[in-house]
């Protein structure tokens, strides 16, 4: 009985996600370990950010200069909608993700936080908080901005590291 009801909920999902892709859907990509998964519970499939500039910001609770930062942030984040950079946190001590959900609340984040990093994203090594990684739409490490960051900061940031791409 247990197994036909397996294979019913199986088939269930089969048909929901049909007209999709099956890696890109965020279920399924999930259950095969495709793509990252996010504190909300979300994952992005693998390619999710191909092709896109990413501002990974690295933050801590214990680091105080990163929560005065958090504002700017995510004042960053909502003024970049559908542009071609994307602001994600990642939390230093990579902490399990029940943890990262009340911190997120705590802390007041609005933006995407990743779970882990992506396998397919080079992660340079940290020595201080906060570090703002920008990596180009290849997942190059192209510039650290070290410190607290403001909207004037993350702007030059990521204009500087376009030019240091076409030079």
């Amino acid at each position: 009985m247990i197994s036909r009801i397996k294979c019913i909920l199986l088939m269930s999902c089969l048909f929901l996600v049909a007209c999709k892709p099956l890696l890109e859907h965020e279920f399924i990509a999930g259950l095969l370990g495709q793509g990252t998964e996010l504190v909300d519970g979300d994952y992005a499939p693998k390619n999710h950010w191909s092709g896109q500039w990413r501002i990974i910001n690295i933050w801590a609770e214990w680091c105080k200069p990163c929560w005065q930062e958090i504002p700017e942030l995510n004042q960053f984040f909502a003024l970049q909608g559908d542009r071609d950079i994307k602001l994600l946190g990642f939390n230093f001590d990579e902490l399990e993700q029940g943890e990262l959900v009340l911190l997120k609340e705590k802390m007041s984040i609005k933006f995407p936080i990743l779970t882990q990093w992506p396998s397919e994203w080079e992660k340079p090594r940290i020595t201080g908080l906060p570090a703002s990684i920008i990596l180009s739409p290849d997942g190059a490490v192209i510039k650290i901005l070290w410190g607290p960051q403001n909207l004037a900061s993350l702007h030059k940031g990521i204009e500087d590291a376009k030019r240091a791409m076409t030079e």
